[in-house]
C-alpha cells in the first residue's frame, strides 16, 4: 500500500513570555493578540487541507493555537487530541 502521509507542524502562537524573552517551559501563558492574528492567518493559508487528525500538547497557549488554525482552515470539526507528551522538556527551574 502506497499511502501517503503528510504531517504539518506548527508552534504555539507567540505568549506574553515571547515578548519578555522569558523561557516559558511548562508555565502557561496566553496567546498576545498577535499571536492569535498569526494563528488565524497560518489556518486560513491551510484551508485547502483537509485534516484527518490534530494533535497538541495540553498547554493553553498551543490548544488555543491549534483551535485557531482548525476553525480557519475550515477544518472545525475535527477532533484535537491533546496529550501531555507532546509539550515540550522540561528543565525545573534551569
Amino acid at each position: 500500500m502506497d499511502r501517503k502521509i503528510t504531517f504539518y507542524v506548527t508552534r504555539h502562537g507567540e505568549t506574553m513570555y515571547n515578548i519578555l524573552n522569558k523561557v516559558q517551559g511548562w508555565s502557561d501563558t496566553p496567546l498576545t493578540p498577535r499571536g492569535i492574528k498569526i494563528a488565524r492567518l497560518l489556518g486560513k493559508g491551510l484551508k485547502d487541507i483537509d485534516f484527518v487528525a490534530a494533535y497538541s500538547s495540553d498547554s493553553g497557549r498551543a490548544v488555543e493555537t491549534a483551535e485557531i488554525i482548525l476553525n480557519e482552515s475550515g477544518n472545525k470539526q475535527i477532533k484535537l487530541y491533546r496529550d501531555k507528551r507532546l509539550r515540550e522538556w522540561g528543565f525545573g527551574s534551569l
